[in-house]
């Protein structure tokens, strides 16, 4: 174990100092974090740090003043300095901070490996400067000459040099005339390839890029124009032929009297981040367990199937199945031996259809295939009569043979224009009439099975007055504080209470009231509920103040161009405190239209609520969007949380989740714990919050009220 050494890290915002204490734990370093800078200067008569982590902007004295009273201590001046900001990039600040004797600058988001590496380097120099004051007059020299070389920090291009060597990233710096000048040690640690490789061989660099990314490069190195926004992400061969990517930006170098010293270029290897991305869009359209795609990229199929039979006049169909009485499995025998005896099945779907055909699990039980490309009606019906012979071969899990029969209904399409969405629709319509039949069918669709939507209607005319009678109330499930148990908050849910059935399932009226666009007045009902409600308990209760309500906006929902008056309206009504209100918006639905939404988010942010992108995980919201939504939280979705413990690989889909969130300054929630297990791992995983049966179910108003008396 390295021995301890002391950091200071000077912010005014007690979140950034809570994230710099996070990316640096276990570092063998103490921290000392204070929220100003004579709190930070008081601090220097009692450590002897191996570095200051400075913010610039900051009330009373400044990043800046505090390092120039640093630099004019005789105590203090040798203290490395790296500034982390967010003012500005533009070289003039950066150069006032090296003015100032900064060893370095860091923009936020800070990414976490790279304020570990600069960090442990200078806790490393810190050890040995320790062990260089209490050796021999043989390591005394040593240290005279590291004062030599803190003194020749004062040149520009020594300084440049100090930084660039302890530099996380690859540093090159070509002269005015193209040569190369400079490479920092960093890019035999990502290349593979020493400095003086590069130096002996300047056409090292283009014989590594890959050849698809090279004239991009190239483009990039020859464009005059010089913008700390852009940047070029591209691929290169490492020495060991192992593919890597990497981030560059480009920075001109003047000298203090403004003389051209040539172009530095900074590459960092983003290998990680782009596995990460890829991992997170294979999850979005594919199902965790069997591996098939999801209903999202089975919709897109189906659509690519539609236009292509619009142009060919080819045949093709759609087929809905659903497994009966797969329930009664899980039942008797458990989830594992459920979750294997589905993917067998899933093989043997696969094995039914062709490889140009498309099987996809669309639900829990339920999958969809989708054929297409034939000539003829006969060859399509052929393909189709294939599929529930797959059924009838016994699925072996762990020595036990399961024999699992399938409702089955499809839909075929043959030139002209066909509806993809409409076309799945109609499978699903033919499958329900099978199901109705007595299980193990398959029906085509026609039309006339389409009655059963009268039940649909009567629903909806139910909703209609139940919305008119106030039926539907909020319940309340809590959300704790993963690190001390504590309460958080809650996540309202609609729930309602029939004066003759009495309280109906959500998955039976929540469809239908989405279909009908009645899910607008319902939602405002429940926000509206929700906000009295907890304004009732501030008044009653200390510890509400403190907490938060979450409330699950709609697709239709956030589409109303009127929901940001709506829930300010609801908000003065109330008198709830914007901030003490969170909406959660589906990563899917966000994604629908990720231009409009950033439009629709900011809106509602400039209200000053809070933001949540619930369901995360299960759609695909790129890191570029991310960054642009005004958003505050990710909520895990309970598919990985559940899964955890019995398919390890989504604990590393969960961590990936809660890394990537942290990086761009967002809390994480998790819901669907269930098990004390789980909740340890969201805990080592670094997760903020979670929910679920494990801590409470949802909970009627007056039980929420005592869950909330009970916390106080």
């Amino acid at each position: 174990m390295n021995e301890t050494v002391d950091v200071l890290v000077v912010d005014d915002e007690r979140i950034n100092l809570r994230l710099v204490q996070g990316i640096l734990k276990g570092q063998d370093i103490n921290l000392v974090q204070s929220l100003s800078a004579s709190e930070a200067l008081e601090s220097m008569a009692d450590h002897d740090y191996a570095v200051a982590l400075l913010d610039v902007m900051m009330p009373g004295m400044n990043g800046f003043e505090l390092a120039e009273e640093m630099r004019s201590s005789e105590s203090t001046r040798h203290i490395p300095i790296i500034f982390i900001t967010a003012i500005s990039k533009e070289q003039r600040h950066v150069f006032r901070g090296y003015e100032l004797g900064a060893v370095d600058y860091l923009f936020k988001p800070v990414e976490p490996e790279v304020l570990r590496g600069k960090v442990n380097i200078f806790a490393e120099l810190h050890r040995k400067k320790r062990s260089l004051e209490e050796t021999t007059q043989r390591l005394e020299a040593t240290v005279a000459e590291l004062e030599a070389s803190q003194a020749a920090l004062r040149e520009s291009e020594q300084r440049y040099r100090m930084v660039a060597d302890y530099n996380y990233d690859w540093e090159t710096w070509f002269a005015p005339d193209g040569s190369i000048h400079y490479i920092s040690p960093s890019c035999e640690r990502i290349s593979g390839y020493a400095p003086e490789e590069f130096s002996e061989a300047p056409e090292l660099m283009e014989r590594i890029i890959h050849r698809d990314d090279l004239a991009g490069w190239v483009n990039f190195m020859d464009d005059g124009t010089l913008d700390d926004e852009k940047s070029l992400d591209f691929r290169i061969s490492d020495k060991g032929a192992k593919l890597r990517w990497l981030s560059m930006v480009k920075h001109l170098i003047h000298s203090d009297e403004g003389e051209d010293l040539g172009i530095r270029v900074s590459m960092r290897d983003i290998t990680n981040r782009k596995s990460m991305e890829w991992q997170l869009k294979h999850t979005a359209l594919h199902d965790f367990l069997t591996g098939l795609p999801n209903r999202t990229l089975f919709g897109d199929r189906v659509g690519q199937a539609a236009e292509r039979c619009a142009r060919g006049g080819e045949w093709f169909a759609v087929l809905y199945i659903n497994l009966d009485r797969f329930q009664a499995v899980n039942d008797n025998y458990g989830h594992a031996i459920g979750d294997k005896l589905m993917v067998g099945i899933a093989v043997n779907l696969q094995k039914s259809i062709r490889p140009a055909d498309t099987v996809a699990r669309l639900g829990s039980d339920e999958f969809g295939v989708l054929i297409e490309g034939t000539a003829r009606k006969t060859d399509i019906r052929d393909l189709i009569n294939a599929v529930p012979e797959c059924f009838k071969t016994p699925v072996d899990v762990d020595g036990t043979d399961f024999l699992i029969s399938a409702s089955m209904g499809y839909d075929i399409a043959s030139g002209g224009e066909s509806d993809p969405e409409e076309m799945v629709n109609n499978a699903q319509v033919a499958m329900n009439v099978a199901k109705k039949r007595g299980r193990n069918h398959i029906v085509a669709y026609k039309p006339s099975l389409r009655e059963g939507t009268v039940n649909v209607l009567a629903m909806e005319q139910d909703l209609n007055r139940a919305l008119k009678a106030r039926e539907f109330e909020p319940f309340f499930q809590p959300i704790v504080n993963l690190a001390d148990g504590t309460l958080y908050g809650f996540e309202a849910l609609s729930r309602w209470n029939h004066p003759a059935l009495g309280m109906v399932s959500p998955g039976k009226f929540i469809p239908v009231a989405e279909e009908s666009g009645l899910i607008v007045e319902l939602g405002r009902q429940i926000l509206e509920n929700s906000c009295k409600i907890m304004v009732e308990w501030r008044d009653k209760y200390a510890i509400a103040r403190e907490l938060n309500v979450a409330v699950n906006i709609s697709a239709r929902q956030f589409a109303d161009s009127t929901l940001p008056a709506t829930v300010e309206d609801i908000l003065d009504k109330t008198g709830l405190p914007a901030r003490h209100l969170k909406l959660e918006i589906t990563e899917t639905v966000v994604m629908l239209d990720a231009v409009k939404s950033v439009n629709q988010l900011n809106l509602l942010k400039k209200l000053g609520v809070l933001l949540s992108i619930d369901d995360f995980g299960t759609g695909y919201s790129s890191m570029s969007y991310l960054q642009k939504f005004p958003t505050d939280q990710l909520k895990v979705d309970l598919s990985f949380v559940q899964r955890m413990e019995s398919a390890p690989e989504n604990i590393e889909i969960v961590r990936a989740i809660v890394n990537m969130a942290h990086s761009l300054r967002l809390r994480v929630v998790a819901e669907g714990i269930e098990t004390e297990r789980q909740r340890d791992l969201l805990y080592s995983l670094q997760c903020d919050y979670g929910q679920g049966y494990l801590y409470s179910k949802p909970l009627p108003q007056a039980e929420a009220e005592s869950f909330v008396r009970n916390s106080e």
